[in-house]
C-alpha cells in the first residue's frame, strides 16, 4: 500500500467546504428552526467525538454513537423547537456516524489493497448519487405505498427507525429536557394524550442524569483490573459497548439481537478460536459481504416479489407470518 499515492488533504477540505455550504444554505432558506451557529456547534462537537467513538468501533465492532447527547444539548439550547432539534441531531450525529463509517470503509480498502484515491472516489461519487436518488425514492414510497409508516402496513413498511427518530425529536425538542429531566422541574408533561397536561412529579426523571457521571466513571475500574490481570475475564468487559448497544432497543425487534448474538458467537468465538488464520484474513471482509448481500437481496425481493400489483408472488412461511415489531409506549 505504500506504493500508492495518498489522498491529498485539500481534497477532503474541498468536500468539507462544499458540504458545509449546502448545510448553511438549506437551514437558512428553509424554516428548519436551526440557526447557523447551532449547526457549527453541532459539527464541532461531532469533530471532538469522532475519534474516540471510531476507536471504540474499531475495537468492539459496535457503532457506538451518541445521538442522545446531541438531543439533550439541542433541547437546552433550542427549547420548543422540535424540527430544530431533529436537524441539530442530524447534522451532529450523522456527521459523526458518517466519519466513522468512512474510516471503516477505508480500512476495508486497505485490507483489499485498493489504492486510497480510488477508495476516495468510490466513496464520494456514490454519496452524491445516493443523496439525490434516495430523495426521489422516499418521495415515491410516501405517495404510492398504501398505509406506509403505520403499524398495520401489510408489507412491513412501518418505519420503526423514522418513527423513533421523530418521536425523540418531539420529546427533546417540543417538550424539552428542562421539563423532563432538570432537577426541581415545576411539572411533568404527559406525552400520551395531551402535551399540556401537567403533573407535580416531573423531577422523578432527573435521576436519569446520574447516568452521565456513571457512564464517565464506570470504565475506569475495569480498565485498571484489565491492566492488573491481563489474561483474566476483565479484559473482555467494555462498558461503552455494553451501554451503547442499548440505544438500538427501541427501534429493533427481538430477532435483531438474537441473530447478532448467534453470528457473533460463531464467528468471533468459535471460528476465531479454532480457525484463527481464516478469521484474521476473511472475517472483516465477510461482514462487509453479508451487509452488501442483504442490501442487494432486499432490493431484488422488493422489485420481484413485493412491488408487482399483478403477478406478484407471496411466500407463505413462518418468517413472514411471525414478525414481531416493537411498539413505542410513551407514558
Amino acid at each position: 500500500m505504500q506504493y500508492y499515492p495518498e489522498v491529498p488533504m485539500w481534497w477532503y477540505g474541498i468536500i468539507g467546504i462544499i458540504s458545509f455550504s449546502f448545510v448553511c444554505i438549506a437551514i437558512k432558506i428553509i424554516p428548519t428552526q436551526l440557526p447557523i451557529w447551532a449547526a457549527v456547534f453541532a459539527i464541532l462537537l461531532s469533530f471532538i467525538l469522532s475519534i474516540p467513538l471510531s476507536i471504540l468501533q474499531a475495537i468492539t465492532n459496535q457503532d457506538i454513537n451518541a445521538p442522545v447527547i446531541f438531543e439533550i444539548i439541542a433541547g437546552y439550547m433550542l427549547p420548543g423547537r422540535a424540527i430544530g432539534n431533529m436537524i441539530f441531531k442530524t447534522v451532529g450525529y450523522m456527521t459523526n456516524h458518517q466519519a466513522a463509517s468512512f474510516a471503516s470503509n477505508l480500512k476495508l480498502g486497505h485490507y483489499m489493497k485498493v489504492p486510497p484515491r480510488i477508495m476516495f472516489t468510490i466513496q464520494i461519487v456514490p454519496t452524491i448519487i445516493t443523496s439525490i436518488w434516495v430523495t426521489f425514492i422516499q418521495d415515491w414510497m410516501l405517495n404510492n405505498i398504501e398505509d406506509i409508516c403505520t403499524p398495520r402496513q401489510k408489507q412491513g413498511f412501518i418505519c420503526p427507525g423514522p418513527t423513533f427518530f421523530a418521536t425523540v425529536s418531539i420529546v427533546f425538542g417540543a417538550v424539552g429536557p428542562r421539563r423532563l429531566f432538570s432537577p426541581g422541574a415545576p411539572y411533568a408533561t404527559c406525552l400520551t394524550y395531551n402535551l399540556h397536561s401537567t403533573y407535580p412529579y416531573a423531577s422523578r426523571y432527573s435521576a436519569l442524569l446520574w447516568f452521565f457521571p456513571i457512564g464517565f466513571l464506570a470504565p475506569i475500574p475495569f480498565y485498571f483490573l484489565a491492566r492488573r490481570y491481563p489474561f483474566s475475564i476483565w479484559r473482555y468487559i467494555n462498558i461503552p459497548a455494553s451501554f451503547g448497544v442499548l440505544q438500538y432497543m427501541p427501534q429493533s425487534s427481538g430477532i435483531s439481537y438474537s441473530s447478532n448474538i448467534v453470528c457473533g458467537f460463531i464467528f468471533n468465538f468459535v471460528i476465531r478460536r479454532f480457525h484463527f488464520r481464516w478469521w484474521m484474513r476473511y472475517n472483516y471482509i465477510l461482514a462487509t459481504a453479508l451487509d452488501a448481500g442483504t442490501a442487494i437481496s432486499a432490493v431484488l425481493i422488493f422489485f420481484t416479489l413485493t412491488l408487482p400489483k399483478t403477478g406478484g408472488i407471496e411466500l407463505n412461511w413462518w418468517g413472514n407470518r411471525y414478525v414481531f415489531y416493537p411498539t413505542l409506549h410513551l407514558n
